[in-house]
């Protein structure tokens, strides 16, 4: 088990789960639009943990492109959790 933190909340799951699992399974305070990478509605910010995520794809980093955020920002929709992480909902 890892353990996934978010906006101070922490989750104990299965190696190789989406953020959207997590989210389905805890209700956490992520919030989805799309859920495919094309509303940035769930850009979090990672403050650790970051080389645990999955890498981002091409859609990704246009949609963060778009919406002007730095390196520590992904697409919660688009992620799945090897390790330990911990983010924030960003704004």
């Amino acid at each position: 088990m890892i353990t996934v933190t978010i906006a101070g909340e922490r989750f104990a799951v299965p190696a190789g789960t989406t953020l959207q699992q997590v989210d389905d399974l805890h209700r956490t305070a992520l919030v989805f639009g799309c859920r495919a990478a094309q509303c940035g509605a769930c850009v979090i910010r990672v403050t650790s943990g970051a080389t645990h995520l999955s890498p981002p794809d091409e859609d990704e980093l246009v949609v963060l492109d778009v919406l002007g955020v730095d390196g520590d920002h992904r697409l919660a929709c688009q992620c799945t959790a090897f390790g330990d992480i911990t983010l924030e909902i960003a704004e």
